[in-house]
């Protein structure tokens, strides 16, 4: 009778996210500028012998540092296999061993998953006559450490801009890794066999992307006006483009960083007077400042920006406060001048990340304490149930 046995060996080792530096000159970007070469982030694991699954996310690429031209997806495996037999008939017999092992990775952007075979045999082995004594003498053989994945890397580019608009965002892309192994014996029917792998395999992503071209006020001018104290209009003219293949979006931000897309207009929608105009009302009455910008989007994902302007809209002062603020941890807020409503409260870290992101009913003046966080700086963003922005807080976090 034949016994076989696989040993694993599936620990995951902390994952590593490194954003890497940016490299100067892998093509031209719009405007003459250099593309400043790719953003990466990286991960690392350790892997079993067995038929193995993991689940890898990445951050997506923010649109807000610019157009993405490429995105790259690189896997790197290592491998290395020992193995036992043992013969276990009466006579001597000759032994050989194939060993079969499929990676692959599927997720987003990959029509086909990326996928590398390995496939070695063993032998053949001359094995004696059992004697009788387990895992020693001439009817026994190791083999290994023997490395069939010596960093075999495998990598994927994709640069079709519609495949790469789902890789826009602030949360994450999440990928399958998977590998299915298989070994078989031949000699005998009745001998003892184990086949154990060790190895790593490391994922990298990487977006090539050209920087936000933010065209100059004697180019493309914006001009935003407040009309009263819940509206502001927006005016600019065409601008002088070769490229005319595109659209304006009317963007909006409540604290000049993230931006987010509150109307698009067609390039032919000029009004009487040879300029655009676009009348923005918010729809909270919370007195804050709003930041306006005009992108200009072309067809193939590529952009241009207006520069910057600013007003405080709003006739009611801030209905909330971010208490204790510094705090040893405990994040509160204490609402004041409120009706009934469901508002939204999305926390961010320094690097962008959202760490807290739920729905909150409010029923009138109250303080909340919604979580705890760990020590560094934050921003508290609070929007009432029609998604419009009333307010953004830094948080300070002090252990």
């Amino acid at each position: 009778m034949k016994y076989i046995y696989k040993t694993f060996f599936i620990v995951f080792i902390p994952a590593v996210f490194g954003l890497l530096i940016a490299q100067k000159g892998y093509t031209q970007c719009p405007g003459g500028q250099p593309e400043p070469g790719p953003t990466a982030y990286d991960t690392t694991v350790s892997t079993g012998s067995g038929n193995y699954e993991a689940f890898f996310s990445f951050p997506k690429f923010d649109p807000q540092n610019g157009t993405l031209s490429c995105m790259r997806l690189t896997m790197i495996m290592t491998g290395v296999v020992n193995m036992f037999l043992e013969n276990n008939v009466t006579s001597a017999t000759t032994y050989n061993i194939n060993y079969n092992r499929r990676d692959t990775v599927s997720g987003p952007g990959l029509s086909t998953p990326m996928s590398n075979n390995a496939n070695v045999n063993y032998g053949p082995y001359n094995l004696a006559a059992s004697n009788g004594t387990p895992f020693s003498g001439p009817d026994f053989t190791s083999i290994g450490p023997d490395t069939v994945l010596n960093a075999v890397t495998v990598v994927r580019t994709i640069t079709d801009s519609a495949t790469l608009d789902q890789f826009y965002g602030t949360d994450s892309v999440t990928y399958r890794y998977a590998i299915n192994v298989n070994s078989s014996v031949t000699g005998s029917g009745d001998y003892l066999f184990s086949v154990g792998t060790t190895g790593f395999i490391t994922f990298r992503i990487e977006y090539c992307y050209c920087p936000p071209l933010i065209l100059p006020s004697s180019l493309f001018s914006l001009k935003a006006v407040k009309q009263t104290e819940m509206t502001a209009d927006l005016s600019w003219k065409k601008p002088a483009l070769q490229n005319e293949n595109y659209i304006f979006q009317v963007e909006v931000s409540p604290d000049g960083r993230r931006f987010y897309t509150e109307a698009s207009i067609d390039k032919n929608a000029m009004d009487v007077d040879g300029q655009y105009h676009f009348r923005y009302t918010p729809a909270s009455l919370q007195q804050s400042n709003y930041y306006f910008r005009i992108r200009i989007k072309y067809a193939d994902g590529s952009y241009r920006l207006s520069q910057v302007k600013s007003l405080q809209l709003g006739t009611r002062k801030s209905s909330f406060t971010v208490f204790p603020n510094p705090s040893d941890g405990i994040v509160g807020i204490k609402f004041d001048d409120v009706n009934a409503t469901t508002m939204n409260i999305q926390i961010i870290n320094i690097n962008g990340q959202t760490v807290y992101n739920e729905k909150l009913q409010v029923n009138g003046p109250a303080y909340r304490q919604i979580t705890r966080l760990s020590t560094g700086t934050y921003w508290l963003r609070l929007s009432d149930v029609t998604g419009q922005l009333s307010g953004v807080n830094q948080l300070l976090i002090i252990k």
